[in-house]
């Protein structure tokens, strides 16, 4: 047996990939299909492992169809095994034409070429960071509503630090992401689960949820509002990008965990008007943002779009004019898996996004509520203690899927807006033997290119969005 992997090849340009000729020494496995365009391939790659392996190669040429644009596939083990795109004949956004794109290689697991093409024709791809990509991308989506763009997004996207709360918590079964709010922002997230609580008499992220038939909580702390304010604040100083933040589960854990009164959301809301460059409107009433175009918010400059999910008997009083809005203001589909099975959550939720997304001209056949797609797995009781179920390795081993089957199952008519999901901007388990904290582990920032070719390669074929 050889040391195999994968590379998934996603095609977002109008174009094939068209395999025009490979060949290999002692590759055990090197075959390559061609690529549809709109589609992802995941290619299993296999170097052999007998004999002077530092000779192992394999190329693998592709030409867009119909046009002069390649690239070749290159495999070598010069000292570790990796695959590499070499740009021969193509430039995109991030790398000039005769570049080389070291991809890595991951046993087991895979790496990903990711390419599409804007409305412009210009070439969108992984090949680098395009941190501002909203700004980038206004000729092709700044006239789409926020309905019809797809955006990475965080999952309790404060929780990037643990602070013990209850007996029984720990960073395993806590910490939800890697990344603090700034570096999540710079890998591409637009969109924010914030929930903050009160401990300790200070407003801080957190992720609490109580035992089922009992009055006993588990769950623990992570970054202060005061430093999400601060690195919010960095980035839309440097970035002008659209920020969304949606409030919720907030609790009082001094006061035996109950909800909050409207005195302290009152004070929440005086915390969270230090972020700057809030969007603002004078008496919003009912109106839905989620029908406004990208234009509408950062044509101007940065803007963070704030809305909090009330409880009963809550409200939002004069804040309302202050940058704040409710979950009228930003209705969302958000319905995630609950389970731990990556065959039962991935099969559910691209099911959802199916029964709940049709995006065609018949406002009468239309399905078009803003919607999350819950690319995460749930610890559940047997999970808790087990440290290789963290949460954390449980959002890296899902991401693989997130960019093959999920990229192939959407349509330009049914696609989701935010890719949401745990360790963002990660992809290799973090919590590993001896467990006592976090490994560091590379960053990745592969998933605004998949979220940009879903927005050029799937949603740009949708003549009802374009407006073409």
């Amino acid at each position: 047996m050889g040391y195999g992997g994968y590379l998934t090849l996603v095609n977002g340009s109008p174009n094939d990939w068209t395999l025009i000729g490979h060949h290999s020494y002692q590759m055990d496995t090197w075959s390559w299909p061609t690529i549809s365009a709109g589609k992802a391939s995941k290619v299993y790659v296999e170097f052999g492992t007998k004999g002077h392996t530092s000779d192992d190669a394999g190329e693998a040429y592709y030409q867009l169809s119909g046009t002069s644009n390649k690239f070749t596939v290159l495999a070598r083990k010069p000292s570790d095994y990796k695959l590499t795109i070499n740009l021969d004949g193509m430039s995109t956004k991030t790398s000039p034409q005769g570049s080389n794109v070291d991809l890595g290689f991951r046993h087991d697991a895979a790496v990903n070429w990711i390419v599409s093409a804007d409305e412009a024709g210009q070439m969108w791809s992984n090949s680098g960071t395009t941190t501002d990509w909203m700004q980038q991308s206004l000729g092709s989506l700044g006239n789409r509503t926020l309905k019809h763009i797809v955006m990475p997004g965080s999952h309790d996207s404060g929780m990037s630090s643990f602070s013990p709360g209850t007996v029984g918590a720990n960073y395993a079964n806590t910490q939800a992401q890697y990344l603090d709010i700034y570096q999540q922002l710079m890998m591409g997230s637009r969109y924010f689960d914030l929930r903050p609580v009160i401990s300790a008499g200070q407003w801080v992220s957190g992720h609490y949820s109580e035992v089922a038939d009992s009055d006993i909580w588990l769950g623990g702390n992570g970054q202060s509002i005061s430093d999400i304010i601060s690195q919010i604040n960095s980035f839309t100083s440097q970035y002008k990008e659209l920020v969304i933040i949606n409030l919720s589960h907030t609790l009082d854990t001094d006061n035996s965990y109950e909800e909050l009164t409207q005195s302290q959301w009152n004070k929440l809301f005086d915390t969270l008007k230090g972020i700057n460059n809030r969007f603002t409107v004078t008496n919003p009433g009912k109106t839905d943002f989620s029908n406004k175009v990208l234009n509408d918010f950062i044509s101007d400059g940065a803007s963070v779009f704030i809305f909090a999910q009330l409880p009963s008997g809550i409200t939002l009083g004069n804040y309302a004019n202050q940058g704040f809005f409710n979950q009228d203001n930003f209705p969302i589909f958000d319905s995630y898996s609950n389970s731990n099975e990556a065959s039962v959550m991935e099969a559910d939720q691209l099911q959802k996004v199916k029964d709940n997304r049709n995006l065609v001209a018949d406002a009468s056949k239309r399905k078009d509520k803003f919607h999350i797609l819950s690319w995460t797995l749930t610890q559940q009781p047997e999970d808790v203690l087990n440290f290789d179920k963290a949460i954390m390795n449980l959002g890296v081993s899902v991401f693989d899927d997130l960019v093959s089957d999920a990229y192939n199952a959407f349509t330009p008519e049914s696609f989701p807006n935010v890719l949401y999901v745990d360790s963002l901007g990660i992809r290799d388990k973090p919590v590993v033997f001896p467990f006592d904290k976090p490994r560091s582990v590379p960053t990745n920032a592969d998933i605004a290119a998949l979220a940009m070719a879903i927005n050029n390669g799937i949603v740009g074929r949708n003549g009802y969005v374009t407006g073409r």
